[in-house]
């Protein structure tokens, strides 16, 4: 009994299809071994994880690739062309333009809220919008042009001149007066307040008197 059960499967098995014993070994006429399982056909080649690519193509792994040319990111399940970027949130940026806080800007553009940017040489206003091509924008609010700067208060004033305030100012050598007005050129302002015309000097007490002759 029990050698006609041996006998029995010595037949079954050799009654087995050598392509189901040897199927992970075979692969069609024209073809080649990839991995365990894969038969890459004529235009494929393998990869070195084991899969079937087409030519020409960049690989990112898996199985994933990208049209030659681009490259992969996000683990290759993106696939970006020369000079674009991918934003964290999974945006994808065009060349020419940058990523910030999950926004696509232009180059040279500041980015000054949710879907808002100004230009090259510009700023960003508070209350919306860009100021004028290079100029700027003062803590007070002012928008001063170039050669300018920030005036105390509020206004601009030419970068050399003294700034009186409020815009106002007078020349380099000039000193500002109340009500707007500037001093004669050389005058010295005293301790107390006083203003000292040339050819008088300011005194302990601060107040003005000639200046002797040089002896």
């Amino acid at each position: 009994m029990i050698l006609r059960l041996t006998a029995l499967m010595l037949c079954l098995l050799m009654a087995v299809p050598a392509t189901a014993q040897g199927v992970r070994d075979t692969c069609p006429i024209g073809s080649q071994k990839c991995g365990f399982t894969s038969c890459c056909s004529a235009g494929q080649q393998c990869t070195w994880d084991g899969y079937c690519i087409g030519l020409g193509v960049t690989y990112c792994g898996g199985g994933r690739t990208c049209p030659l040319g681009q490259r992969c990111v996000n683990n290759g399940l993106t696939c970006l062309a020369a000079g674009e970027t991918l934003c964290p949130g999974g945006k994808t940026c065009p060349s020419g333009t940058r990523c910030e806080r999950g926004t696509c800007v232009g180059l040279g553009e500041t980015l000054c809220g949710v879907g808002r940017t100004c230009p090259a040489g510009t700023t960003c206003l508070p209350t919306g919008g860009c100021s004028r091509l290079g100029w700027f924008l003062c803590e007070t609010g002012s928008q001063c042009r170039p050669g300018f700067k920030c005036s105390l208060i509020r206004g601009c004033v030419p970068q050399n001149a003294a700034d009186c305030g409020m815009g106002r100012w007078c020349r380099p050598n000039e000193l500002c007066l109340e009500g707007g007005a500037c001093s004669v050129p050389g005058a010295t302002r005293c301790n107390g307040g006083a203003i000292c015309d040339p050819g008088f000097r300011c005194t302990a007490e601060g107040a003005c008197e000639p200046t002797p002759d040089p002896e």
